[in-house]
């Protein structure tokens, strides 16, 4: 396989290119190699040695960023033993082994195989054990587990997950250390039950995760991995209807964490998401827009105001309101000017748009 490989590396994936390789190779093993490297450059986006290692379509797709993954692993104390109780293709087990002693469970054998594979080019010992990590008796005191939340392309409610939920939480609160990965779209009350403290983590201007930490007294954080800024959850009880001199857009993970407070600035209306002032503010959990116009949202009026103007729509953003951004742009459509954002939000039973400049 590793020659077929090798071979497949320049050809592509065309079915003229499989049935070439498929001479030499046979056809599963040319189908597997061509396939490998459509994978791998998929990767590039998660992984920089994505060109050595290996990976299935699932595997990838549930794989965490190399980026955030050394963010897991930095939550546990070097040196002592941690057991990735879903290893997949190995990206969790690779960071935890960059810090030290690893043992990594896998129920599906290919994830197992490609799991040893993608240690061991990175240079890193440790062992993969194909089993039930849920069925095993565990010998390490620090754990981390990011159980499967789809099947056959399907959303798996929290207690459908594999390993299952309460097994999980069940390891994570007799070890001396846990970290759980879950998505961050869990509702409140649900996450309230599982304890633990909770992380919710920005990456590339997402929520990608929450992170469930034990042993923990129930803090709640935003966390930004490119610059490790960390905010408690700081409720936002303030609003008013109309824009200030800025309008704020806030990080996801800091809006899902509930963390808005810490900003001492207002909510604008209803948006759950939009903060705004009369000052210009630098903060990485917040994207600064200056506000040229605000008023109630109404295509025609909005229209007017912008050829009056001389501005043209470039985006549309909207929080909290039934409309489609598409839609508005086709509305606006045959403007000239200045580039201009939309941002469209609700104040109570009302719609009403602010126009921006970056």
């Amino acid at each position: 396989m590793i020659t077929a490989l090798a071979a497949a590396e320049s050809v592509g994936n065309s079915a003229s290119a499989i049935a070439r390789l498929a001479k030499e190779f046979g056809d599963a093993e040319a189908r597997w190699a061509v396939t490998q490297w459509e994978l791998r450059r998929r990767a590039a986006e998660k992984f920089g040695r994505a060109r050595e290692m290996l990976f299935t379509r699932p595997g990838l797709e549930m794989a965490t960023h190399e980026r955030i993954a050394e963010y897991h692993a930095s939550l546990f104390p070097d040196g002592y033993l941690v057991a990735d109780l879903t290893t997949g293709i190995g990206a969790d087990l690779i960071a935890l082994a960059n810090r030290g002693l690893v043992v990594g469970y896998e129920l599906d054998p290919e994830h197992a195989a490609y799991a040893r594979h993608n240690l061991k080019i990175h240079d890193f010992d440790g062992e993969v054990i194909q089993a039930d990590s849920a069925s095993e008796n565990l010998f390490a005191d620090y754990v981390f587990a990011d159980p499967a939340r789809r099947k056959d392309s399907r959303k798996l409610s929290a207690e459908e997950y594999s390993p299952p939920l309460n097994q999980l939480i069940k390891i994570a609160n007799s070890a001396k250390g846990a970290v759980l990965k879950l998505t961050p779209m869990l509702r409140d009350e649900v996450i309230d039950e599982l304890g633990g403290n909770r992380e919710f983590v920005s990456f590339g201007g997402e929520c990608r995760e929450l992170l469930l930490r034990f042993p923990g007294e129930g803090s709640t954080y935003a966390v930004h991995i490119e610059s490790g800024s960390r905010l408690p959850q700081e409720e936002l009880y303030e609003s008013v209807d109309e824009p200030e001199r800025y309008l704020y857009e806030a990080d996801p993970a800091a809006i899902r964490a509930h963390c808005l407070g810490n900003f001492d600035m207002p909510a604008l209306g209803d948006s759950n998401g939009y903060v705004t002032s009369e000052q210009s503010v630098d903060s990485v959990w917040l994207t600064r827009y200056e506000v040229l116009w605000s008023g109630s949202w109404r295509a025609k009026a909005v229209r007017e105001v912008m050829a009056k103007n001389g501005w043209k729509p470039t985006a549309v953003k909207k929080r909290g309101v039934d409309v489609e951004p598409t839609k508005v742009m086709k509305e606006l459509r045959g403007l000239s000017g200045e580039g201009v954002i939309l941002a469209i939000f609700p104040t109570g039973a009302k719609a009403c748009v602010a126009i921006l400049r970056k």
